[in-house]
């Protein structure tokens, strides 16, 4: 349908109004069909800053972009060496410059992460946690990029158990950026004069385990030897057990019950009764006492210095019994001096063996 621009068309189309209406109606139809078009994917990303930085690396000339990341370990609530985990609140903040988010805006503004490029930080060794702020970004003018996050949880750590209970760990805490690697992005530190940097509380609420030493650096992590690493920042803190607990709860306890087995070598051999029942009652008190302790011994098929006391203090309950019963025999075949001489020897024998077991667990 052609519409001529002459006064006598026009004319025309006043003579019949419906025609008019009509045409009108077609126009509005077609403006509305070109409005509902998508665009192409190539002119939606040059339309908009955010889904161009969504499907690049923030950085120009093909160079990795420079992630600054800091790691502020708040508290330690506990380091359970059954299961080996420690409990921490930690927070970390990450910065990088995405030149695709330049905005005119006098103040930062705020982006969920899902809406633009992150390197998608994580901890590794988190079993599971709880964060306290939103998932979002804030955007500074000039294109910085600011990411914040506390969180609160438990954390895997392999522990080195041989020294146990009077052993030293190091505990980490590893953010990475996952699915990228070095050739995408250079982890650096952040650290700005007067401002936040990576450090530590001064005190824990950590009881059984005191600070020696920490560092915050750039790590990548490798999960399998010989392979490329992932982009990270690391947190170690190394600790030293304070042992005063299991001296308390465990070793003067057991030594206790030792010393109870040695009660039958002052009693009257031809005592029978009294000696057994003495010695297999220290030895059955030893055996409950240490199901009792189970819960507090680290799970490791190695043996530490704690297995190790244990394990000889059994031992030495148990040659007591086994004195007991020897000595008896002597009374029943008539030997009741050898059996007196023996009992006379094991006196001062037996306080030297347990001072023996324990130079033997925990000095030597």
């Amino acid at each position: 349908m052609t519409v001529a621009l002459t006064s006598k068309s026009i004319s025309v189309d006043m003579k019949n109004p419906h025609r008019f209406i009509y045409l009108a109606f077609l126009v509005v139809i077609l403006m509305r069909i070109i409005s509902l078009t998508p665009l192409s994917a190539q002119e939606e990303q040059d339309s908009s800053p955010m889904m161009t930085s969504k499907s690049h690396l923030p950085s120009e000339w093909d160079i990795p972009a420079e992630i600054q990341i800091l790691i502020y370990m708040i508290d330690i609530d506990e380091v359970n060496s059954a299961e080996q985990t420690f409990s921490a609140s930690v927070y970390y903040e990450a910065r990088w410059k995405n030149p695709f988010l330049r905005h005119k805006e006098p103040s930062p503004i705020h982006r969920r992460i899902n809406e633009l490029w992150t390197p998608r930080l994580t901890i590794i060794s988190q079993q599971m946690a709880w964060k306290s702020f939103p998932e979002f970004v804030q955007i500074s003018p000039d294109g910085t990029v600011s990411y914040r996050q506390k969180v609160w949880g438990k954390f895997s750590q392999p522990l080195t158990l041989q020294e146990f209970p009077i052993d030293k760990q190091t505990l980490a805490i590893h953010v990475v950026a996952v699915g990228l690697s070095e050739k995408d992005i250079n982890v650096v530190s952040l650290a700005r004069k007067h401002a936040r940097r990576s450090g530590i509380s001064e005190k824990f609420s950590l009881p059984d385990f005191e600070v020696l030493s920490w560092k915050a650096e750039p790590s990548p992590y490798v999960a399998f030897k010989g392979e490329k690493g992932i982009p990270g920042y690391k947190m170690t803190i190394e600790i030293k057990r304070l042992s005063y607990f299991y001296i308390l709860k465990v070793i003067i306890p057991l030594c206790l019950i030792v010393i109870m087995s040695w009660l039958a070598r002052w009693i009257d051999p031809q005592q029978i009764g009294v000696n057994v029942s003495v010695s297999t009652t220290a030895f059955l008190t030893l055996v409950a006492y240490l199901f009792a302790i189970t819960i507090l011994l680290p799970k490791v098929s190695y043996i530490t210095r704690m297995d190790r006391f244990i394990l000889l203090s059994t031992l030495l309950v148990f040659i007591g019994i086994i004195q007991t019963a020897i000595e008896a025999i002597m009374i029943k075949t008539g030997k009741e001096k050898l059996a007196e001489r023996i009992d006379y020897w094991s006196r001062p024998i037996h306080p030297i063996l347990l001072a023996a077991v324990l130079f033997f667990s925990f000095k030597f």
